[in-house]
This record gives structure tokens, C-alpha cells and sequence, in this order.
């Protein structure tokens, strides 16, 4: 067990322990819409998969290998995200990932940021499949 692993009393929030212990949106999903990966500045990475219909977000599914912390923010994020229009799941914050889990160890930010990040990546991947209109603007 590495010291990510110990959970430190009034170090994290009950949401932080119910997503540690039953992590959701887990795997990946077949022929997604849109797919991100992404490696943090300490050598964890997430991968999200995403289904998206009518421009909202209906599915979604992260894969992340790492810490605890890692796990717990993907999974926070993944929530978060579900259901939202592609246009607003682009303004989520890490800060939103944060105070859904009621707090982060300063040391552990950077996980909030990887999870972010990552969705970013995913509805890019969408828009360059399924937006000609962005295909055509990024042409010579």
C-alpha cells in the first residue's frame, strides 16, 4: 500500500470515501463519440470515453491508473459531467471536482486538474469527428 492509499482523518470529505470505495463510471465505452487520455505531472494518467447525443453528454466512462486520488477524481468528474451539454461540461473547473468531493489535499490538486483535462480532451476528439465546420476553420 503507498502512503496515496492511507486515508488521513479530516483530509477528505465523505464523498471522497464513497467514490474510493465504489468508484463510478468505470471502463470504456464501444464506439464512443469522443475519447481523451492525458498524463499528470506525477505519471498518472485517465482515459475517458464519451457518448454523446442531441450535443449532451448521455454516457460516459473513465479509465484511470494511478492513485487514489486519481480514481476518486475521474469518477467525481465523470458524475459531474454526465448529462451535461457539451458547451458546459467545457466550463467545469477542477475547483467543481474539488468541492463535489468536499476537498483535496493540496499535494493531490494536480488530480483534479488531470480529470478536467482529460474530458477536454474527449469532447476535442468529438469536435474533430463530428463538427466539419471546426475541421474546415483549422485547414491552412
Amino acid at each position: 500500500m503507498s502512503h496515496d492509499d492511507i486515508f488521513v482523518p479530516g483530509k477528505v470529505g465523505e464523498e471522497f470515501l464513497r467514490l474510493a470505495r465504489s468508484p463510478r463510471n468505470i471502463g470504456s465505452l464501444a464506439n464512443p463519440s469522443g475519447k481523451g487520455w492525458a498524463q499528470g505531472q506525477c505519471g498518472d494518467s485517465i482515459e475517458v470515453s464519451l457518448r454523446i447525443e442531441k450535443d449532451a453528454i448521455t454516457d460516459i466512462k473513465v479509465q484511470p491508473r494511478g492513485c487514489v486520488y486519481t480514481l476518486v477524481c475521474a469518477s467525481a468528474m465523470s458524475e459531474l459531467a454526465q448529462g451535461l451539454k457539451v458547451d458546459h461540461a467545457l466550463n467545469l473547473e477542477p475547483q467543481d471536482v474539488v468541492i463535489a468531493l468536499g476537498g483535496l489535499p493540496e499535494d493531490h490538486l494536480h488530480c483534479a486538474r488531470l480529470a478536467v483535462n482529460t474530458l477536454g480532451e474527449a469532447i476535442a476528439d468529438y469536435y474533430s469527428k463530428f463538427s466539419p465546420h471546426l475541421q474546415q476553420s483549422r485547414l491552412p
